[in-house]
């Protein structure tokens, strides 16, 4: 697959380009493709030799994409700005540790490339930490407003790993969880004298003038998978007080839902009323793998 493809964000019905201007490129995908197609192998028991192939060929051609161009500016997941952005480091840090352990029997030069290549994107994440301000910025350059990003919550629950650093263990992760709560609890009328049981409604940064500018679903439901997750990695009596606040999330969530339960992009942050796209998908994703994470925490299936 030409290179230039891989990292394509659009395509037509018919599966042609669509060559509207658009924000291109935008590295993330083919590494959460890589982390799907996978998760994908693993997760089924037996198939066809043709359908493997087809997998093997897809991998290959994003795998040899994010060593030869993991490392460089794209641009965010918000399709707004191009440069070094947490989100797309993180994930394709990951990708290529899964690409690596793949490939071991297979392929030992491109193994140990992608092990080096994930070693570089690591440390590179290292410089988004911003001390003063307590939290990873999203991007290394661009508008300060979209520092402290939702996106690198979604990084962190979407990369998954088990490290101490860059994952959910991750104390400054943490932090820059409760800096967004701080922001959006200031800045969302919605979220004044909310009641007790309720977490703050999140967005994506300060200053979004995107429709209604927030609050997101997603971004409210990402801050509840985090705590769940973040609940997995802890002794009983801190497990307790993250799933608690888990909680709190999904019951501001609930609480903005009609009784349709139809989610659309937003929820004003002055009134609560839907806004923007309308039954948006990411949505409903964000909504199941939260409660999948609660699910886990119970030992419940997922």
């Amino acid at each position: 697959m030409p290179q230039n493809v891989v990292a394509e964000t659009r395509v037509n019905p018919d599966g042609t380009l669509d060559i509207s201007r658009w924000s291109r490129p935008q590295h993330d995908g083919p590494a959460l493709r890589i982390m799907a197609v996978l998760r994908w192998l693993e997760s089924v028991s037996s198939l066809d030799r043709e359908t493997v192939e087809a997998a093997t060929h897809l991998l290959e051609g994003d795998i040899d994409f994010l060593l030869r161009h993991g490392d460089e500016p794209d641009f965010d997941m918000w399709e707004e700005e191009r440069g070094q952005n947490y989100y797309s480091l993180r994930v394709g840090a990951t990708a290529l540790e899964r690409a690596c352990t793949w490939l071991l029997g297979r392929d030992g030069a491109k193994a140990t490339a992608c092990s080096t290549k994930a070693s570089v994107l690591h440390q590179r994440l290292d410089s988004f930490w911003m001390e003063g301000q307590g939290f990873y910025r999203s991007r290394l350059s661009g508008a300060p407003n979209k520092y402290l990003d939702i996106s690198v919550v979604f990084a962190v629950i979407h990369a998954g790993g088990e490290g101490p650093l860059h994952g959910i263990r991750d104390l400054r992760i943490l932090s820059t969880v409760q800096k967004l709560e701080a922001l959006f609890g200031r800045d969302y009328a919605i979220n004044h004298n909310r009641p007790k049981n309720l977490a703050p409604a999140l967005g994506r940064y300060s200053g979004d003038v995107y429709f209604s500018g927030g609050a997101y679903y997603f971004s409210t439901l990402a801050a509840a998978e985090f705590y769940f997750r973040l609940a997995a990695e802890c002794t009983s009596e801190l497990a307790r007080t993250y799933k608690e606040r888990g909680d709190a999330f999904l019951e501001t969530v609930r609480y903005y839902t009609p009784q349709s339960g139809e989610l659309s992009e937003q929820f004003d942050q002055k009134t609560g009323a839907q806004s923007s796209a309308k039954k948006l998908a990411w949505n409903y994703a964000s909504f199941i793998t939260a409660v999948a994470a609660r699910r886990a925490l119970h030992g419940l299936p997922h």
